[in-house]
């Protein structure tokens, strides 16, 4: 098992074609099987073969863990794609770059299509025995190569933040482009530039791959691309990534026949940051929650309606930059009056779409302050992720009196989510609605429950 977990070795056309394609259309299969198993109708045009899992966020209700788990299952079937791809690239001495573009979702079903199109090839005469590049490995500390040490670790740090300039600053996009296939070319150009020269440890490479990456984020923001909390929140992804893209590296480097092939995937990440923005993600995310209070309807409605301040802290929420509300003021009463919801990123503008007093109020949001305040040294920081990637399109609160003289509250918000992969965003995004939704709902009843305390004879 570990075996067919590495790099390196070579495979021919026939097993490539048999393992990569089966491997590949599992994605879709888990999708099929999940639409099936909920009752939902699935469409199968281009969207769900060129990007399948992204057909999971758009089940209603899909639990976080359930995301995680399809996440985690994406990120283990670009590393056998990846492993596959590289194989198959070193049987035919040709299509090294192919095996990067096997990580992108909307690139795979084409790379794997060239690769297993290729011809045969033959084994180089160049290439390192694997008895040798073991001893290679055995010797690479003894000679450190700390030149190419160097270059590897500069190109790596300079790859992300060229990546950042290119495809968050010029293009907008945010997506597989720049969260999985940027930290995996850093991955490949590093480890290939450390270990050209001499086979270094595994751990130690891999150690190298991480510390390029380290220094890119450093460097992001040291020049206000991005911000402390957005790099946190991003780091496990790109972790993984970039651990895929460090094997890939490392076993080009030792098999001395690849010479600069695998980074010539280099010169078409722009076009993957070019198709992201032209076709981005737009997930709905739907979020209900109810809670009883103890008070009637009309009190709960003057809670609801007030322009009072939320007393409970952020939590969580806030020390991670998100944005939560601070409170809401109506400038007015019914359908069509505007409300101003004050945010602690900023002031949104909101319009009354159902008024219906001690029953029903709702409100469409027209404009909306950024989605988190990013944590830098700086006061301005140039990353465009905060504003218009997550927005809130309704808001509407329902009340519904209780046998007992309480009142039930439910509420309901609709939201849209640009970022991919979805399927890790999703779920962080689901948590912090939900923790901002809880909060507003248990002001809500406390003040409500208070005033009808202090209304008592």
């Amino acid at each position: 098992m570990r075996r067919f977990l590495r790099f390196r070795g070579e495979l021919g056309p026939i097993p490539f074609a048999a393992a990569a394609p089966a491997l590949l259309l599992s994605q879709h299969l888990l999708v099929f099987v999940a639409y099936r198993a909920s009752g939902w109708k699935l469409d199968f045009d281009a969207s769900f073969w060129l990007l399948p899992l992204r057909r999971l966020a758009f089940l209603p209700e899909l639990p976080a863990w359930a995301a995680a788990l399809a996440f985690a299952f994406s990120l283990a079937v670009a590393w056998g794609l990846a492993v596959l791809s590289f194989r198959r690239a070193s049987r035919a001495q040709l299509g090294f770059g192919l095996a990067a573009f096997t990580v992108v979702p909307a690139f795979q079903i084409a790379a794997v299509t060239l690769l297993v199109l290729m011809p045969a090839g033959w084994a180089a005469p160049m290439a390192v025995p694997e008895d040798e590049a073991e001893t290679l490995e055995a010797d690479g500390d003894a000679a450190f190569d700390s030149a190419h040490v160097l270059q590897g670790l500069l190109s790596g740090m300079a790859l992300v933040v060229v990546a950042v300039l290119v495809s968050a600053l010029t293009f907008g996009a945010y997506g597989w482009g720049l969260f999985v296939m940027t930290p995996l070319l850093v991955g490949i150009t590093t480890a290939y530039l450390t270990n050209r020269r001499v086979a270094l440890d595994p751990g130690k490479s891999m150690a190298l791959v991480m510390a390029a990456g380290a220094l890119g984020t450093l460097a992001l923001l040291m020049l206000a691309f991005e911000g402390f909390m957005c790099i946190v929140l991003v780091a496990p992804l790109a972790a993984a990534a970039a651990a895929i893209g460090g094997g890939i590296g490392r076993a080009a480097a030792l098999a001395r026949n690849a010479r600069d092939k695998p980074l010539m995937s280099l010169a078409l990440v722009p076009a993957v940051f070019a198709m992201e923005a032209a076709v981005p993600p737009a997930v709905p995310i739907q979020v209900n929650q109810t809670i009883d209070i103890s008070a009637p309807p009309p009190a709960v409605w003057r809670a609801l309606i007030s322009g009072d301040p939320i007393g409970s802290p952020p939590g969580l929420v806030g020390e991670a930059g998100l944005a939560f509300p601070i409170r809401g003021q109506l400038t007015g009463h019914g359908v069509g009056a505007e409300r101003l919801g004050v945010f602690s990123t900023g002031t949104a503008r909101e319009r009354v779409t159902a008024w219906l007093p001690g029953r029903t109020l709702a409100f469409q949001v027209l404009s909306q302050p950024p989605a988190m305040e990013e944590m830098s040294p700086w006061r301005r920081v140039h990353a465009p992720h905060v504003s218009g990637y997550f927005e809130t399109s309704e808001t509407r609160f329902k009340l519904t009196p209780l046998r007992n003289g309480g009142t039930r509250l439910t509420l309901s918000a609709s939201h849209v989510l640009r970022l991919d992969p979805v399927l890790y965003w999703e779920p962080i995004a689901h948590w912090a609605i939900l923790q901002n939704i809880s909060r507003v709902m248990e002001d809500v009843r406390s003040k409500a429950e208070a005033s009808r305390h202090n209304t008592r004879p």
